[in-house]
């Protein structure tokens, strides 16, 4: 059995698979197995991943009806054999030591899930700076003790391994059918996680802006979010430590909730927008009475948060002008 099981959800990514999937055969730690999910690509994807697995036996290639990106890493967990597994998006790549960094780190640790830093590159620009997580990865950590994780770790599955036990022992899968799925899935393992450590080193290569890319422009996906939280908020109260994390939960509903306000600015359909803003509003005042007072500094949402009860009254007397036009 490979100790480590990587997993690559694939959706209409011709351009970039190749790079992905080649980062992984390079890497020094040898001892894994490559799990390519095609969830129903309509391009080249799946010719691709084929022509690599008839060259290499590591790899496993999934092939299924489109399900979304959740269906596809869940899929990949189902048939994953390894110890541990690590996701890596198929438009982006990693580092070669990636596996063996890590793996070192686990065996060191004992940990559940080892974090590290990654690459963040700008594709309109060509841009490239390392993003860190502001942890040493020379302490052992968990959420019970460090309750501020939940407002440091970026909620992406990427970037992180994972102990695959830490989902198959605790029934937790990625929400199907769901966008922004990570949001729902990464802080209920955090908090079944009893170690947690940090690699201080960039393993994992991001691209930022791709064309197409969900989080780029706001949509009724933007609506998903706060499913995704109500998910993590249910998951917390069900386990009975609601109450401990409450001002940490408060801050991530907020800092996920304005970046999807801050996309509304430039969108054009009212109706989407005004009724967005006010379910915002009705989901962060029925948590948080007191938002946006928070323990954790909040000044960049604070902004958000005006543009948000302003925009309310605003959005309700342009609807109610075009309704009374349209009468007339």
């Amino acid at each position: 059995m490979p100790e480590i099981s990587v997993i690559i959800p694939v959706y209409n990514v011709e351009s970039y698979l190749p790079k992905c999937i080649d980062s992984v055969l390079n890497q020094t730690w040898k001892d894994f197995e490559l799990i390519l999910v095609n969830d129903g690509s309509t391009d080249r994807s799946l010719s691709i991943c084929r022509s690599y697995a008839e060259k290499d036996t590591r790899i496993r290639v999934i092939d299924k009806p489109n399900g979304g990106l959740s269906d596809a890493r869940n899929a990949g967990m189902e048939k994953a054999s390894g110890t541990y597994i690590d996701f890596i998006d198929s438009d982006d790549f990693v580092e070669p030591e990636l596996l063996e960094t890590c793996m070192k780190k686990f065996h060191e640790t004992d940990a559940d899930m080892v974090l590290f830093d990654y690459y963040q590159y700008h594709m309109a620009t060509g841009e490239k700076e390392v993003i860190s997580n502001p942890y040493s990865d020379t302490e052992i950590y968990s959420l019970s003790d460090h309750p501020e994780l939940i407002t440091k770790i970026k909620n992406c599955a990427w970037g992180k391994m994972y102990r695959l036990s830490l989902f198959r022992d605790n029934h937790i899968i990625y929400p199907w059918g769901c966008y922004y799925e990570d949001l729902g899935t990464t802080y209920r393992l955090l908090l079944r996680a009893k170690k947690i450590a940090f690699i201080n080193a960039p393993l994992y290569d991001y691209l930022v802006d791709r064309p197409g890319n969900i989080t780029s422009e706001f949509s009724w996906k933007a609506y998903h979010v706060l499913d995704m939280i109500k998910i993590t908020l249910d998951d917390y109260k069900a386990r009975g430590v609601y109450e401990k994390y409450y001002e940490e939960l408060k801050y991530l509903a907020g800092v996920n909730i304005t970046e999807c306000l801050r996309k509304t600015r430039t969108c054009t359909d009212t109706a989407l927008v005004s009724k967005y803003i006010q379910v915002c509003f009705w989901f962060l005042k029925t948590n948080w009475p007191e938002y946006p007072k928070c323990r954790y500094p909040i000044a960049k949402n604070r902004s958000d948060w005006i543009y948000l009860r302003e925009n309310r009254l605003r959005m309700y007397l342009k609807l109610n002008a075009l309704r009374h036009k349209k009468e007339g």
